[in-house]
Parts: C-alpha cells; structure tokens; sequence
C-alpha cells in the first residue's frame, strides 16, 4: 500500500503570495509542508463551510450596510444588552 502520493500543480502567483504568508505566520520553514498544511485544514472543515456561498454572504452585507440596516456599539456591554433586549 502507497502511504503518499505526490502530485505537481501550477500556482498562480497571488495564492502563492497567501501561502507564503501562511508559511510565515505558522514559523514553517518550507512551502510543502506549508501547502500539505492548509490542505490537511481545508479538508478538515465542516460540510457547512465547503457548501457555502461567501461571495452572497458578502453582496448581501453589503446592501444591509448600504441601506443602513446595521447598530454600532461603543462597547461589548451595550452590544450584549442589545442581545437580550
């Protein structure tokens, strides 16, 4: 039995620019183990998460805030007593 595969694919730049970031923030020395990293994660994400659409989630934020359907709270206390009221 096979305990690893290895697999080539091209990157565009902008991503690589992610996982380069990634790679520094996470102190790991090498882009393999930072793209084996973020795969392992991604696959492990709930269903919840492979299935939803950020990009609707997005436009409609952005057309609640534009049509002034958002509370501003100067602080944690007041947000949760909105919570409750």
């Amino acid at each position: 039995m096979k305990s690893s595969y290895k697999i080539t694919i091209d990157i565009p730049e902008e991503v690589f620019t992610g996982i380069a970031n990634f790679k520094k923030r996470a102190h790991i020395s090498d882009d393999k183990t930072a793209v084996f990293e973020l795969l392992k994660y991604a696959l492990t994400l709930p269903p919840y998460f492979h299935s939803f659409d950020w990009q609707k989630a997005e436009a409609e934020a952005d057309s609640e805030i534009t049509a002034n359907n958002v509370k501003s709270f100067s602080s944690v206390d007041e947000f949760l007593a909105d919570l409750k009221a």
